[in-house]
């Protein structure tokens, strides 16, 4: 058996990275001048291949001969940015996607008063960029040996250099829960990372040799030797196919390869084809050039992991095909079945098929938007997702789950209207012309479709769980159209029906005050209205309704009068409260001297309020002790006076009052007094 050849299912250029080629090669086919702020990638080859097509390499940016610049793939601190401002020059942003999510996370941490700890190398270029997001104020560690509490403490936020190992950063992780700190943990390694060390990790099971292909300044390549190296396998880590020494698979009968992601594919084709001709080499040297050893040797593999045969012929189409071109095979709005790969505080990553890896946003989790991804998907789970845009500003593949559950949920929208289903759903925001409400997707109650009245606050409904009917489904836009009223109007109808079927005067109903008006409330009794005057409200005297009642009450009251053909009910409370005509003998009786107020003047007199509901008549003939023309010349309405009670007439709700009666027993009395002192004064001098 000859020498197999064994590459790692994920292996070479990550998207970051070609497509911060892509957009070198882009401005220089444009302008036919481009520079790079430091070396594009970590890739003596590439860079050199660079150079040769005239892209240079630049530490600074106050040239005034400069032309376009391209940021690399690690980025920089915004120090940069404002430079290229202040001296006119075109700067082409290529910094990694994933690493500008570290950049701006490392920023948002900070503003937010977080001491940001950033698991990683502190001399590789991607790291130092994120230190200057963070005004040059995050501490850097490379392993959790570093932590200590002297320099970290309070509110602390960890993020990773995005090709750290998953082990160091977990490392890091456990040294800080150690520590008495408020701890937030973001973990930022880059999914393309990940990939390339788990099938890294997967390959050293299957093979005798590691090979590790990438620059010697790579700081992922470096770190999948580091994995290969832990397992106990010889490992060579090279950069190009010239290094290799037949002397590391003699006897060898798998050899695996893996290659760091600044590594291009031509550089692995060409170790591959080096590899195969050492196996024939030796075979020759062992005289056994048999045609199958031939064929084995001709034809080098990928790990089972991968399910694929890599070689002369396809290697181009495998290795050489762009993150770009494997997106070309999902349509936007296409409906696919992922899995789960990292599940972030803001965002899932899903793994839709091949090489690429979908994003879904926060915003796109759920249909009501969650204050985080926790609980909502874990690694490994299977989910649908709709495809948003196949290339993104940043080159990033979106997807939406929430916009699959809406595709799922809207075929069960038409069937509840279908069946006229009634269903539930929470108030979620208030939008112009009603409500936006979640049924499992967010539907739209228009304004004229929440109540069956005219709705002046919809505010109040924020939180608020409604039944409605859907009324309207667009599969196009998976948007429904739901009404509330339609509920109620049934429900109302129904009940209205039952409400006059045994409705009657001299009945005492339950109802719940529905609007109020000047003359009067309207009561509902169960779908039926009634209207409750003013005049019925109180046995006393009222200026308006709400003085008595208010909006939503429920109440006793009292049928007075039901009229069917015309649909009019009349309503009473006062008929179901005590009488106060039943105790006025009582309490008030005749000769009794009591402070009233008036209330009303007429011709022949005042009206004064003894208590609400009962009213006395002091007559003009009895409001002063002489010859009065008008009864506004002695009181006036609001005033309290003293009167004598002279008449109870609880039958006929009267009582007659006197201002003058008190008079008259004053002068009487005086007159006694009078009298009495003189009696008293004869007898004393006789």
């Amino acid at each position: 058996m000859g020498l197999q050849v064994l590459l790692a299912a994920h292996a070479g250029f990550c998207f970051g990275v070609r497509r911060a080629i892509q957009q070198v090669e882009a401005e220089l086919a444009h302008s036919g001048k481009v520079a790079t702020y430091g070396p594009l990638i970590h890739n003596p080859q590439v860079i050199a291949r660079l150079a040769d097509q005239g892209v240079a390499i630049v530490d600074h940016l106050d040239m005034s001969t400069l032309g376009p610049v391209v940021i690399r793939s690690h980025g920089v601190g915004p120090a940069i940015y404002e430079q290229a401002a202040q001296h006119g020059v075109n700067l082409i942003d290529a910094t990694c996607p994933f690493v500008a999510n570290v950049q701006k996370a490392a920023r948002d941490f900070t503003e937010q008063g977080y001491q940001v700890v950033i698991a990683g190398d502190a001399d590789h270029p991607e790291v130092q960029g994120i230190v200057a997001w963070t005004g040059n104020r995050a501490i850097v560690v490379a392993s959790g040996k570093e932590i200590t509490g002297d320099k970290i403490q309070g509110k602390v936020a960890l993020i990773a250099q995005t090709t750290l190992k998953e082990a160091t950063f977990r490392e890091v992780e456990a040294a800080l829960r150690q520590l008495d700190v408020e701890l937030i943990v973001k973990n930022t390694i880059c999914s393309a990372t990940a990939k390339r060390q788990e099938a890294a990790q997967q390959l050293v099971s299957q093979v005798e040799v590691m090979v590790v292909v990438g620059g010697r300044n790579s700081s992922n390549t470096r770190k999948l030797a580091q994995i290969c190296v832990a397992a106990g396998l010889p490992t060579y880590h090279v950069e190009q196919a010239e290094e290799l020494d037949p002397r590391w698979f003699k006897n060898v009968n798998q050899a695996g390869v893996t290659a760091g992601a600044s590594t291009p594919h031509w550089i692995i084709e060409e170790v591959v084809q080096r590899m195969t001709e050492i196996q024939q080499e030796q075979e020759l040297e062992n005289n056994v050039p048999t045609e199958e050893a031939a064929t084995e040797a001709a034809a080098p593999q990928v790990s089972e992991d991968a399910n694929r045969e890599l070689t002369m012929d396809d290697a181009e189409d495998d290795m050489g095909k762009s993150f770009e071109e494997s997106l070309k095979n999902l349509k936007e709005g296409e409906l696919v079945t992922g899995i789960v790969v990292k599940v972030r505080h803001d965002e899932i990553l899903v793994d839709v098929g091949g090489k690429s890896e979908g994003v879904i946003p926060l915003r796109e989790i759920a249909p009501v938007t969650p204050d985080s991804t926790e609980g909502l998907a874990k690694v490994g789970d299977e989910i649908k997702v709709v495809v948003l845009k196949a290339e993104s500003e940043d080159g990033t593949l979106i997807v939406s789950r929430r916009r699959a559950i809406e595709r799922e949920k809207i075929v069960h929208m038409e069937e509840a209207k279908e069946k006229g289903e009634i269903l539930t759903g929470k108030v979620v925001a208030v939008v112009k012309g009603g409500l936006r409400v979640d049924v499992g997707l967010v539907g739209f109650v228009p304004a004229s479709q929440i109540e069956r009245g005219y709705v002046e606050n919809m505010e109040k409904y924020i939180g608020q769980t409604l039944r409605m009917k859907v009324v309207e489904v667009d599969t196009r836009r998976n948007n429904v159209v739901l009404s509330q009223k339609a509920v109620l109007e049934e429900e109302h109808k129904q009940a209205r029906g039952n409400t006059w079927g045994d409705l009657a005067e001299g009945q005492t109903r339950r109802g719940t005050v529905r609007r109020l008006t000047d003359f009067g409330a309207f009561v509902d009794l169960g779908g039926v209205d009634g209207l409750l005057h003013i005049s019925e409200m109180s046995w006393g005297r009222i200026k308006h309704p709400s003085e008595v009642v208010k909006e939503g009450q429920e109440l006793e009251v009292y049928v007075l009068k039901v009229d069917r053909e015309k649909e009019r009910v009349s309503l009473g409370l006062k008929q179901v409260l005590p009488n106060p005509w039943s105790l006025a003998v009582e309490k008030y009786p005749v000769g009794s001297v009591i402070t009233v107020k008036v209330v009303r003047l007429t011709q022949f007199g005042a009206f004064a309020e003894l208590e609400p509901g009962i009213d006395g008549l002091i007559h003009i003939s009895q409001l002063a002790n002489r010859r009065v023309n008008k009864p506004e010349d002695v009181v006036s309405v609001g005033q309290e006076v003293q009167v004598k009670v002279l008449e109870v007439r609880p039958e006929d709700q009267r009582i007659s009052l006197s201002i003058r009666a008190i008079e008259e027993d004053a002068n009487r009395e005086e007159v006694t007094e009078y009298l009495e002192k003189q009696d008293n004064q004869e007898n004393s001098e006789a």
